[in-house]
């Protein structure tokens, strides 16, 4: 390390007190938690629409009239300090698919076929104005191969690739052999003045309500680059609370996909805003726009920084095309008394500019999900929790135009890798043109929680139905998949312990027809609870 660095962390170090500060990594289960915390106490100032993986500016006191974790989970307490310091608790991810890749919302790591490990940790602090965390992760996967079939899109792509759309970076298999390496993860530096905020930062974060499958950006793939100015915490105003940050950022192809240095990089620009009125208490709203675009040497203009206000790329006959966008509304209500919440999240693809069109092709584009989330009090130690989610992103679901004339989600014609970033998904992992559904029970005890869970996903309808609706016989080699495991925590001393075990059964893989597959996932994350770790003048 840097000897001037060395000795500058130290001097912070020494001279800390403590502070609020709190990471939420991707897949972890600190996360639901998190949304139970903030069901159970709605007086937590918390996100509405925006929802960081850092989350060190959302400060509560730490006399939570809920918290059965109590000291396991702290989300932090009220400083007036200007200064301070203090350790992330690191963990260790390990997790191993006996037959195919899977693994979902699990951020930078590659869950790939055999064993997948990952390590994170770091610190977080402030002084003054300035916040800053480097939380950085390091990933290792064995990358066992698996049968990919050849690519039949006629594009020349890598044979890792997915094979059944030529214009995304979707990796199959990371080449061969072990594949690891570095990332940022939850790593930033940030401006804090009151309730506004400037920063530079490669942490993730998701938009909208969805628990699973959010549609336009999730902690699916590795954080992206960026630069956002808005809100630190939402705003307190006579009409309700409000939040908002636009975003400027990079994501970037993997080493999998072609051998063109002109697509490598994809400039990713957006706008999220949440609102919650003053005059009905537990409704939030949600409006978020995304768009993206090759990034290549003198791709970019000065006017491309306000494109999130001024670009429509669906517009007259497609002419101003320069941009793949999505947009995407939300309605959540929370019913705290009674430890229920619902939302719905209505996503569009590539849609018309101006308001006749969106009546006149309402369905051109669209994804749909929605969601229920009730707590059911056992007695005041114990909770049921009980979870569900329905996701579709397919084109081809009672739309108006002809499929192959709608857009796919994630895929499109100016950007030949489509809306990945270093080979996976940004937005709902289960993929384009996908549809699917969770069904998540959870018991939460003062030790930990036991959790069972079910899910069903159908692969990539868009092109299912392209390839063989004018099949005059079967076979119809429909590609789903069906899961169901157990997912536990335990807490003791400093440690947490969370062991899981998933059945996945996939029927026509890759469409090959009655080609089954039984995959069993295993996974195990430790975490090191770093209590009392900052010092006081």
């Amino acid at each position: 390390m840097n000897i001037r660095l060395f000795v500058f962390l130290n001097i912070i170090f020494l001279v800390s007190s403590r502070v609020s500060g709190q990471v939420i990594y991707p897949s972890d289960h600190t996360r639901d938690y998190y949304e139970i915390l903030v069901l159970k106490n709605p007086e937590i100032s918390h996100p509405i629409s925006i929802h960081p993986s850092i989350i060190s500016q959302y400060q509560v006191d730490s006399t939570l009239s809920w918290n059965i974790w109590g000291d396991n989970f702290k989300l932090g307490v009220k400083s007036s300090e200007k200064k301070s310091f203090v350790w992330v608790d690191p963990y260790v991810n390990y997790n191993a698919n006996t037959i195919t890749p899977r693994g979902y919302n699990d951020g930078a790591i590659w869950s790939g076929k055999g064993s997948n490990m990952a390590l994170t940790g770091g610190f977080q602090g402030k002084l003054g104005i300035l916040h800053f965390s480097f939380v950085p992760i390091v990933t290792w996967s064995q990358n066992l191969s698996i049968d990919i079939p050849p690519n039949v899109t006629g594009t020349v792509k890598s044979p890792y690739s997915y094979p059944f759309n030529g214009r995304i970076d979707y990796v199959q298999q990371f080449g061969e052999g072990d594949y690891s390496q570095f990332n940022f993860g939850q790593s930033e530096v940030r401006l804090v003045y009151k309730k506004m905020t400037l920063g530079v930062s490669t942490e993730n974060f998701k938009w909208g309500p969805s628990i699973w499958n959010p549609i336009l950006m999730s902690n699916n793939a590795a954080g992206i680059p960026h630069i956002d100015i808005g809100t630190a915490i939402p705003i307190d105003t006579k009409i309700g609370k409000v939040e908002g940050k636009w975003y400027w950022g990079a994501a970037y192809e993997s080493d999998y996909f072609d051998d063109n240095p002109e697509n490598d990089r994809k400039y990713v620009t957006g706008i999220s805003l949440g609102y919650e009125p003053s005059f009905a208490p537990g409704l939030s709203l949600g409006l978020n726009r995304l768009l993206y675009t090759r990034w290549a040497d003198g791709d970019l203009a000065a006017r491309d920084i306000f494109a999130v206000f001024s670009h429509n790329t669906f517009k007259d006959s497609l002419k101003n095309d320069e941009y793949d966008q999505m947009i995407s509304v939300s309605i959540k209500y929370r019913f705290p008394e009674v430890g229920f919440e619902c939302y719905i999240e209505y996503a569009k693809n590539d849609f018309h500019s101006n308001l006749t069109g969106w009546f006149e092709e309402f369905d051109r584009g669209r994804a749909l999900n929605w969601g229920v989330m009730k707590l059911f009090d056992l007695d005041d130690k114990n909770v049921l929790k009980f979870g569900y989610e329905f996701t579709t992103l397919s084109a081809n679901q009672n739309q108006i135009l002809p499929s192959n004339v709608n857009p796919p989600y994630y895929v499109h014609s100016v950007v030949p890798n489509g809306y990945t970033n270093q080979g996976q998904i940004m937005g709902a992992g289960i993929g384009t043109g996908s549809n699917g559904s969770i069904l998540k029970i959870d018991w939460y005890n003062p030790k930990g929680k036991l959790g069972v869970i079910y899910s069903r996903i159908r692969f990539n309808d868009d092109y299912f139905v392209n390839a063989y609706s004018q099949q005059p016989e079967p076979p119809y080699p429909a590609d789903f998949e069906v899961s169901a495991g157990i997912d536990y925590v335990r807490y003791f001393n400093r440690f947490s312990v969370r062991p899981q075990i998933m059945w996945n059964y996939r029927k026509n893989w890759y469409y090959q027809d009655d080609v089954e597959v039984h995959n069993f996932h295993f996974g195990l994350q430790i975490h090191y609870l770093i209590k009392n770790s900052s010092i006081s003048n």
